[in-house]
């Protein structure tokens, strides 16, 4: 099942301009997964699958039971760094600026 009658279908978008903390919901998880899941795209697109996907799931070695955006994201630029360096780090803090996350 879609949310959408059009093509591609999915059942979450990515692709939007949905911005912290602005569109946060306070009751919707899943509305807030569209801020964090549009920044993680918007990161792949800028540095890269590999190096994207790597540093994503390696980031979250350092992170707690517990955290919200803006720590997810500096721990996701930290690891950035210690793996590809400041370049690849600018990149991915660029993205994460750009939807107010950081």
């Amino acid at each position: 099942m879609s949310y959408t009658s059009e093509t591609p279908r999915c059942l979450r978008r990515i692709d939007t301009d949905v911005h912290y903390p602005e569109d946060l919901s306070e009751t919707s998880v899943h509305r807030n997964g569209l801020i964090w899941s549009a920044a993680l795209w918007d990161i792949r697109n800028a540095i890269g699958r590999v190096q994207a996907d790597t540093t994503i799931l390696q980031a979250h070695f350092a992170m707690g039971e517990v955290t919200d955006m803006p720590y997810a994201a500096a721990k996701i630029v930290e690891t950035a760094e210690d793996l590809y360096g400041a370049g690849t780090a600018s990149e991915i803090l660029a993205a994460f600026e750009a939807r107010g996350i950081l």
